[in-house]
């Protein structure tokens, strides 16, 4: 067999541009990643938000309730003096005089109040959020300064007001957070004994202890009214009612502070996920932008193409599938430019596509069989050099070969100076005869051509005798499992061989089955019966002419 034909590498103007995705692999992990940190993050900050918004407001409430029980618990005998005061003037209205006891207390009440929430930022947070507090302190002042521009008001503290009534429900004490910038106001609510209207929505303390109250102020600021009864503790009744006013000036800032800490932790968290994903997925997909160029250069026709990664993963197996793929690829290529040296492309893609090709057996298949050969061609061996008779031979085949092959003939073998050939297999074809007697006679014109070439060249005139036989053949891969070939055998078979050595030089012999499948296409003249070896009845043949106009 010839030597192995290697594969042809294909031309750079052949390859395939690899695509540009807008939204590549990369970038749609990173997406990915990015949607999901965010929708976690995004659940974890309300969940500690909301979580660290109730601890707050609960941590207000309860500091505010401690505070209006002290109020409440101071307020007792000042109030009772002014109550004494009140009898004794036989029920008029009290002085006009300011008790400034009682004014002190709601003066120490709101300071107190207001330091502390400037101070401190309340405790009962987890260890991990204090931590994010700590750190996001810097960042979160500049974030407050640009967000936030009322920020500033919020250091006022949690006090809004703190005073106290008497049994009347009047102003005997009374300061708000104006009082710094408008302390006549606080002094005319208690000097004009003002009577004291609650909010909308609030309702009366009543018989209660304490009480603490929902409502919402101007610009919908949220305040928590605390009140508790002043009762006398000797007789029980009550002698009048404090209350405090408390804000989320300290519940805003902590949580302003938690939410921009929990950003800052996200936005950390985002970019150092966004670059493992980039190289993780960078690692990732690099088999894969591989298998694509290994993949284009096999679709242009390159098939020396091997990938050598080594992973124990999904994109392991591929590269290794894709490895095996292009390895029996090249191997096919070689087989079959070995192959169509020998045979017809049709035999081999048959051998290449169906896996029990290069198996032993045949099949029984109406053909057209073809053989030719050389006239006079041993007494111009005798005369030649063996290199002069194999470059003859060679040109003749060639130019034999090229006509077979161009109507889809299938090359049996070359038997000295013979040619055998079939038509209708391995592929089938309705007008295989046709295909032969078509294929002969250009062969007789080629060969008037190679004629007057060698005779140019001094070499003695050669001629072809042609027989040609339609029938049933028995046609397959028939020989040994170590040597085989694809070949047609049978009585049809040996007929046509006899038809081919009867045939004068430059005859064309075909059989009456295969005249009557071309004699609408053409010209052939009824020989007489014709003795052929192995039959025991005389032969009709019919000699080609020419193809009908």
């Amino acid at each position: 067999m010839a030597e192995k034909t290697p594969t042809v590498p294909a031309s750079p103007n052949k390859k395939k541009a690899l695509k540009r995705h807008l939204f590549s692999l990369r970038v749609k992990f990173i997406l990915v990643l990015t949607f999901l940190i965010c929708v976690l993050m995004g659940v974890v900050t309300w969940l500690v938000l909301d979580q660290t918004r109730q601890t707050l407001i609960q941590q207000v409430i309860d500091r505010g309730e401690s505070q209006v029980r002290s109020l409440a618990l101071n307020s007792e005998d000042p109030l009772l003096a002014q109550l004494s005061k009140s009898v004794s003037q036989q029920g008029g209205a009290m002085g006009e005089d300011v008790d400034l006891g009682l004014m002190q207390l709601v003066r120490d009440t709101m300071k107190l109040e207001s330091s502390a929430a400037v101070r401190n930022i309340p405790s009962g947070l987890a260890p991990w959020q204090e931590k994010l507090l700590e750190s996001s302190n810097v960042l979160n002042v500049m974030a407050q300064k640009y967000f936030w521009p009322d920020d500033a008001g919020l250091q006022q503290g949690d006090m809004e007001y703190a005073f106290i009534l008497d049994n009347t429900n009047k102003f005997v004490a009374y300061m708000d957070k104006d009082a710094g910038t408008h302390p006549e106001q606080s002094m005319r609510k208690v000097m004009e004994h003002e009577t004291y209207t609650a909010p909308s929505g609030l309702k009366p303390i009543g018989d209660e202890s304490t009480l603490t109250q929902t409502y919402f102020a101007d610009h919908d600021r949220t305040l928590y009214d605390i009140s508790a009864t002043v009762r006398d503790r000797v007789l029980g009744h009550k002698i009048g009612e404090v209350h405090i006013g408390m804000n989320q000036n300290t519940i805003t800032r902590v949580v302003r502070y938690v939410g921009v800490a929990i950003i800052l932790t996200t936005v950390a968290i985002l970019l150092a996920g966004i670059i493992f994903m980039t190289i993780f997925v960078t690692i990732l997909i690099k088999p894969i932008g591989l298998l694509v160029n290994g993949v284009s250069a096999i679709a242009a026709g390159n098939f020396d193409q091997k990938i050598n990664i080594k992973r124990s993963d999904e994109l392991g197996d591929l590269t290794d599938a894709f490895n095996d793929m292009a390895k029996s690829l090249r191997e096919k290529e070689v087989i079959k430019g070995a192959f169509s040296k020998y045979v017809t492309k049709s035999v081999v893609d048959r051998i290449l596509e169906h896996q029990d090709g290069l198996k032993l057996g045949g099949e029984k298949k109406t053909i057209t069989i073809f053989f030719s050969d050389i006239r006079g061609f041993t007494p111009m061996s005798e005369v030649l050099s063996a290199e002069e008779v194999v470059h003859i031979l060679n040109e003749y085949f060639t130019a034999m070969t090229a006509i077979i092959f161009k109507y889809e003939g299938t090359l049996d073998k070359f038997m000295g100076d013979a040619i055998m050939a079939v038509f209708g297999a391995p592929i089938e074809m309705a007008d295989h005869a046709e295909r032969a007697v078509l294929a002969a006679i250009e062969m007789s014109e080629k060969m008037k051509q190679l004629q007057a070439k060698w005779k140019t060249e001094g070499k003695k005139e050669v001629n072809i005798g042609i027989g040609i036989n339609t029938g049933e053949a028995v046609v397959g891969n028939i020989g040994s499992n170590e040597r085989m070939e694809y070949t047609a055998i049978g009585d049809n078979v040996n007929l046509t061989q006899r038809l081919e050595s009867v045939a004068e030089k430059g005859q064309i012999l075909i059989s009456s089955a295969t005249y009557e499948k071309v004699k609408h296409k053409v010209i052939a003249n009824m020989l007489d019966p014709i003795k052929v070896k192995g039959k025991t009845e005389k032969v009709i043949a019919y000699s080609v002419q020419g193809l009908r106009t």
